[in-house]
């Protein structure tokens, strides 16, 4: 009877070590994100829903779209967002988002279009302060890591932004946000499925 109970503890102990956590959402990206906003020194670190989406079926490469989360309070969340760039390490000029300045040829992406918002949710569509880009040589975007098996990139920014709308929300949305000595690792990057049709 022993023999049996013995037996029976480490069947179960073997399923228990063998058990399945659960996978981590595809669309979570994590994020860690460093620097100084207006001088002032900051650390963030987060889980947001389509922090970089990476698609592979524009230009036949990998190309990204990224939103940088800094976590101001539970209620208020700056972004950064990056939109359609090369994953390939390097430099990359940071644009307004409401002049490209691409080429013709859409597969340039000679810039990365940028904007800044403040919004109350990580998630939300409805943002509370709207800002554009004060383009010039103080802005600047550097790939130094990626890699695509462990779905990782990471790499240093400079920028400033002019806020749109006239009346103040959120409570760090000041006129001018100007962020100086940015470093950012993100993990989980959701990459796009590719779907193909034969021809």
């Amino acid at each position: 009877m022993k023999q049996y109970s013995y037996t029976l503890i480490l069947i179960l102990v073997f399923l228990l070590s063998c058990e399945k956590h659960p996978p981590m959402d595809p669309f979570m990206a994590n994020e860690s994100i460093t620097g100084e906003v207006n001088g002032k020194p900051f650390k963030s670190g987060i889980t947001v829903p389509h922090g970089a989406w990476v698609t592979t079926d524009m230009c036949d490469k990998h190309v990204v779209a990224m939103s940088l989360v800094r976590k101001i309070e539970d209620d208020e969340y700056a972004i950064i967002h990056l939109n359609f760039f090369h994953t390939k390490p390097g430099n990359y000029v940071l644009t307004d988002s409401a002049n490209s300045h691409r080429n013709r040829v859409v597969c340039t992406l000679d810039s990365v279009t940028t904007s800044l918002s403040f919004d109350a949710f990580p998630g939300d569509d409805v943002s509370m302060d709207t800002y554009r880009l004060l383009e010039g040589p103080w802005n600047f975007l550097t790939v130094s890591y990626y890699d695509p098996e462990k779905k990782e990139m990471q790499g240093q920014f400079a920028a400033r932004f002019v806020r749109i709308n006239k009346r103040q929300h959120a409570r760090e949305a000041v006129d001018t946000i100007t962020y100086t000595n940015g470093k950012f690792f993100l993990a989980n990057m959701f990459f796009q499925d590719v779907i193909t049709e034969p021809r």
